[in-house]
């Protein structure tokens, strides 16, 4: 992986290439690292639409009440106010989502911490209070949770 400034969320490897606040679109691009059966909760983006590429793995994408499986090369678009979610399917993923607002950048924002070394952390079951604490952060960036992980 190339040097750069890598942040834990939760259980999965971030980085933000392009921030929502370098352009007055305010699209961000970020590189997401993850291990087989990570799955966030069904959500909805309220207020911006979401790209996925994916560039290694095998995934299953939920959106709405259809699944797909989804691979590398492949490109996923969530328009805004979809319920929709995803699980990594194979040992790791990489993908990078694009959105077309500030609300998920300063989502991840408000829950990652520094990456003590470019790779996936140490796994950690939620407690829940971080999953109260992410339900919380999810619904004050306008993306609420609305059902269970895959």
């Amino acid at each position: 992986m190339p040097a750069g400034p890598y942040h834990w969320f939760l259980n999965t490897l971030v980085r933000v290439h392009v921030s929502c606040d370098e352009g007055a679109d305010h699209v961000s691009y970020i590189e997401h690292h993850v291990r087989k059966g990570e799955s966030p909760p069904l959500h909805i983006h309220e207020r911006e639409d979401e790209i996925f590429h994916l560039i290694a793995g095998e995934f299953t994408f939920r959106q709405g009440d259809t699944d797909v499986r989804k691979g590398p090369g492949d490109v996923i678009f969530i328009p805004k106010g979809t319920p929709h979610t995803f699980c990594c399917d194979s040992a790791t993923g990489h993908f990078f989502s694009i959105t077309t607002g500030r609300d998920f950048e300063l989502f991840l924002r408000a829950m990652w911490r520094p990456a003590e070394r470019a790779e996936l952390p140490t796994p950690v079951a939620p407690s829940p209070a971080n999953i109260e604490a992410l339900g919380r952060a999810a619904a004050e960036h306008h993306m609420p949770v609305v059902g269970p992980p895959l």
